[in-house]
C-alpha cells in the first residue's frame, strides 16, 4: 500500500493524531481538493485490491491531515463522502467482534467491537450539514474511517487478550461481513 501512496503506521505517525477540520465558506475549494485526492487513491487501490467488505480511506492515510473520508460498501460504487464528520448518536448495543483489516497496516488482521448502528454529522464538500445514520457493515466501515480522523487505529480497541494476526493465518479473506 506504501506504493500507492497510502500512509503506513511504521511510518508516520501523523496517523496517530487528530485531523484538522475545514471551515467553511472559507475552506470549500481544500474539502473539495481533498475529496479528489481520496478519490484518486481509492482508483489508485482498486486497481490492485478487491474488497469484499467494503472499504474506506481517511485523508491522514493520504497524507493529508484534514477531517475528510470516503467509504464504499460493499458490492457498491457509490461513494459516501464524509467531510467534517462527528458521531452524534450511537446504539448502546456493540457488535460481536468482528476481523477489520487497515489500508494502514495492510498485512494484519484484528477483531474489533462496535456499535451497531451510529449517527453522524457531516457536511458535504460545499459545507452543506447532514446528519445520517449508518448500521451493520457500513457503520462499522464508516467507525473506522472517523476513528482515523481522530488519531485512533484499530489495532488501539483490541480486547483484552486479542492481538493483531498475519493475513496469512486470517481465514475470512473474501467472505464479507453477515449481519
Amino acid at each position: 500500500m506504501r506504493a500507492l501512496g497510502i500512509a503506513q503506521v511504521e511510518d508516520d505517525p501523523g496517523l496517530q493524531c487528530a485531523a484538522d477540520g475545514f471551515v467553511f465558506p472559507f475552506d470549500a475549494a481544500l474539502a473539495t481538493e481533498t475529496m479528489n485526492q481520496l478519490r484518486d487513491a481509492v482508483r489508485r487501490i482498486r486497481l490492485v485490491h478487491t474488497f469484499s467488505k467494503g472499504m474506506g480511506l481517511a485523508a491522514p492515510q493520504i497524507g493529508v491531515p484534514r477531517r475528510a473520508a470516503i467509504v464504499f460498501p460493499a458490492g457498491s460504487d457509490e461513494a459516501i463522502t464524509l467531510v467534517n464528520p462527528r458521531v452524534v448518536d450511537q446504539s448502546a448495543t456493540l457488535d460481536v467482534p468482528r476481523y477489520e483489516g487497515c489500508l494502514s497496516f495492510f498485512d494484519v488482521r484484528g477483531r474489533v467491537r462496535r456499535p451497531l448502528a451510529l449517527t453522524v454529522e457531516h457536511q458535504r464538500e460545499d459545507g452543506t450539514l447532514e446528519r445520517s445514520t449508518f448500521g451493520g457493515s457500513v457503520g462499522r466501515l464508516v467507525a473506522h474511517e472517523i476513528d482515523h480522523l481522530d488519531g485512533l487505529l484499530y489495532s488501539h480497541l483490541l480486547e483484552p487478550g486479542e492481538r493483531l494476526i498475519p493475513v496469512a493465518d486470517y481465514r475470512g479473506t473474501g467472505v464479507g461481513w453477515h449481519y
